[in-house]
């Protein structure tokens, strides 16, 4: 991680040795690796320290800072809607079910035929039936949406 914030310091003072000098374009490279910057036309000096700048994720992924006034058990949401998806392509045929009951885990909410055997989809946790994706007897493919759940919460 050391190594990273390196080389971002020295793209920084890259980018702004162009903006002091006019330049648009820059291109290093060093064997295993190659840089290019490019400035906009007319782009105006570099931001000064006060100026804030995004901070930079490398692994695009950053952990939300808590509020001081949130109970842990409160940063966590369920999900609003849970995508039931086919996992092969086939015939589908919906489970006698109506919108807004209740399903159990491992109900089956539909079969998916496939050169004439029944592959179950079933509910992956307790949840309520929101609606269906798709009609019965229709083609599916792989990872098409088949029904929508909303999770029970386990109060």
């Amino acid at each position: 991680m050391e190594m990273v914030n390196e080389a971002l310091v020295q793209v920084e003072q890259l980018a702004q040795l162009m903006a002091h000098h006019g330049a648009t374009r820059l291109e290093l490279s060093d064997g295993a690796w190659q840089i290019a910057l490019t400035r906009a036309q007319g782009a105006g000096a570099p931001p000064t320290p006060d100026e804030a700048m995004p901070p930079l994720f490398v692994s695009g992924y950053a952990t939300p800072e808590p509020t001081p006034d949130a109970e842990p058990e409160s940063l966590w949401q369920p999900p609003a809607l849970l995508e039931v998806r086919s996992e092969c392509v086939g015939y589908c045929t919906l489970a006698p079910i109506a919108v807004g009951a209740s399903v159990e885990r491992g109900q089956t909410l539909a079969t998916v035929e496939v050169l004439g055997i029944a592959n179950e989809v079933t509910a992956p946790l307790p949840a309520i039936l929101e609606g269906w994706a798709v009609e019965s007897g229709q083609p599916v493919q792989y990872g098409q949406p088949i029904a929508y759940l909303r999770p029970l919460s386990e109060e």
